[in-house]
Formats: C-alpha cells, sequence, structure tokens
C-alpha cells in the first residue's frame, strides 16, 4: 500500500493506492513548505490526513508539491512525513517532476504546468533535462491563469474588450475603472486577483476579444518557453493544469499553428501518477 500526493497552493489531493489501483482519495489543505514549519505541517497531517487513514500499513510515500524545489524544502517535508507514518519510504519531488512523470514515465518529450501559473521542462527517461524559468507572475508566467486574466484586465480597461463585454465584466466582478486599478495595486495578492478572471474567459470564450487574450496567452508561452527547448517541433508538448484543460481546443491550435505537436492534456497529474507508481511497484 502506498499514498501519492499532489499538492498545490491551496489543496493536496491524496490516492492511497494498493496493486489492485486507488483504493481512496482524498483532500486535505494546500502545503508549501515556504509557509509551512514542520510543527504545523506534522499537526495537519495528522488531523486532516492520519485520522482518516487508521492502522493501515503505508509503505511508501510519493509527495510532489510546489516548493519542493530546495533540498532544505524536500527534507522539511520528508522528516515531517516521517513523523506522522515513520517507517514509510519517502520521496519528495517538486510539481513539475510529477508533471514529467504523470505524463511521459520513462519516454522523452516537453512537459508543461498551465494552471494558475505555469512552468515547463525538456524530459527524458524519469528525469528533467532542461527547463526554461517562468520568472513567476510579475515577469512571466505566460499562458497561465494569472497571465490570461491580466490581459483581460489590460483590454477591459485600456477599451481594447467590446462595450458588452466590458459591461458584463464590470456587472460579473462588481469592479468599475478605479475599483479594478485599486484590487491590483493597493490590495494582496494581485495574482490571485488575475487568476480568478480566466473563468470569466472561459465563460465567454466565443467573444472574439477573449479567445484572443487566450491565443495571445498560449503563443507568448510558445515562444518564449517552448521554442528554446532542443527538437520542440519533434517531441510531443504534453500537458496538465486546468488551464491547459478547459483551453485545451484553443491550446492544440496554437501548438499546431507554430509547428509542435500537442500530446495529452490532463487537468492534473494524479491519474498519470497513479499509473506510473503502479507501473514501478
Amino acid at each position: 500500500m502506498f499514498l501519492i500526493a499532489d499538492s498545490g497552493a491551496t489543496k493536496t489531493e491524496w490516492a492511497l493506492v494498493s496493486e489492485n489501483g486507488v483504493q481512496r482519495s482524498l483532500t486535505t489543505k494546500g502545503f508549501n513548505p515556504y509557509y509551512y514549519q514542520k510543527e504545523g505541517f506534522v499537526s495537519e497531517l495528522k488531523s486532516e490526513l492520519k485520522e482518516k487513514l487508521p492502522e493501515l500499513d503505508i509503505q511508501s510515500i510519493f509527495f510532489y508539491g510546489a516548493g519542493c524545489s530546495t533540498t532544505e524544502n524536500c527534507r522539511l517535508v520528508s522528516e515531517s512525513l516521517s513523523l506522522v507514518f515513520p517507517g514509510a519510504r519517502i520521496e519528495v519531488g517538486h510539481d513539475l517532476y510529477a508533471a514529467g512523470l504523470a505524463l511521459f514515465g520513462r519516454k522523452k518529450g516537453i512537459a508543461c504546468i498551465l494552471g494558475t501559473g505555469s512552468n515547463s521542462c525538456l524530459w527524458d527517461n524519469k528525469k528533467i533535462i532542461a527547463n526554461v524559468p517562468s520568472l513567476g507572475f510579475m515577469l512571466g508566467d505566460e499562458g497561465s491563469g494569472t497571465h490570461i486574466g491580466k490581459l483581460l484586465l489590460k483590454g477591459v480597461l485600456l477599451g481594447e474588450a467590446d462595450e458588452l463585454l466590458v459591461k458584463k465584466f464590470y456587472e460579473t466582478f462588481d469592479l468599475d475603472f478605479s475599483k479594478a486599478l485599486d484590487r491590483v495595486y493597493k490590495t494582496p495578492a494581485p495574482n490571485l486577483f488575475y487568476s480568478s478572471l480566466s473563468p470569466f474567459v472561459r465563460d465567454n470564450l466565443r467573444n472574439p476579444f477573449c479567445r484572443k487574450v487566450v491565443e495571445s496567452s498560449f503563443t507568448a508561452f510558445v515562444r518564449r518557453y517552448l521554442s528554446r527547448y532542443a527538437d520542440c517541433r519533434s517531441l510531443t508538448v504534453s500537458f496538465t493544469g486546468s488551464v491547459a484543460f478547459h483551453f485545451q481546443d484553443v491550446l492544440k491550435t496554437v501548438l499546431e499553428a507554430n509547428g509542435m505537436q500537442p500530446g495529452s492534456i490532463l487537468s492534473g497529474p494524479m491519474e498519470g501518477l497513479v499509473a506510473f507508481h503502479m507501473e514501478e511497484h
């Protein structure tokens, strides 16, 4: 019996897996080691996870999460899990590594995440061979929900969108021009505000401006990141993440227009992680 965790900023998805497949799925809070001390992490694991898995012989835990990109952060997560599940073999990896395993496993390709943020890597046989850093929402994150929301907001504020869409936008979010600027510059976490706007784009994708926003964001992702990987036009490009999944028709069109080969597009990596680790076991 083993556990797989896919941890983001807001939630962690857990799968309890046996040789017969997934036995149980659970959701707990997100665990980003940049924001958790070990004591708090252990306490949350005991109350949110361990109590729901009593007396089970869990032999291995595979934890993949945002923030698990440094040796120190991976050690914090590993030590915390060891205190809650003594005796279990524990492996900790970054969310981009999870995407690579889920999408390609032992094969070669370009693995991408398009969700709240964006990231990508050249992957080959369980290894990240190259990574063009996405730089976060202030300097990059093209192709993400945050970037799409930012482009939508700019277009609304500058009058590039049609009047009906602008009116609908302001009514949907209870905003006007000045309130929108206040939300960006006078309140915390503008990136979360930007990303909260992307479902509006999805719901209005038939509007020419909204479609143009998504195409522009994906085109920027392709040209700034994917085009920098060796053999990018001969390798399959696959994705995990809610933005890739919900806008997959536009994404495939943009990839093909740039001479690239779209592969799998998953809403999240868990299905692929379960398949990979069952095969490895």
